[in-house]
């Protein structure tokens, strides 16, 4: 802080990390998202099947659910 002509100063000290799993130039981020675009996009496609399933799993049940309520 400087106040009055007065400098205080921290004693704090801190170590750099830069080592390579914390290291990202624009050609590692560039590769990984090469990497994850296809995984991305396998968790979707799956995702999606697996609400297609759930739903066609689910009108027969809510059919019968109806008829026994109607008779």
């Amino acid at each position: 802080m400087v106040a009055a002509g007065t400098v205080a100063i921290d004693g704090s000290k801190m170590k750099a990390v830069n080592n390579r799993d914390r290291n990202f130039t624009s050609g590692k981020v560039q590769l990984r998202i090469t990497h994850l675009e296809p995984s991305a996009a396998r968790y979707l496609e799956e995702m999606d099947r697996t609400n297609r399933r759930e739903q066609s799993e689910r009108k027969p049940r809510k059919i019968e659910r109806l008829k026994e309520k109607l008779s």
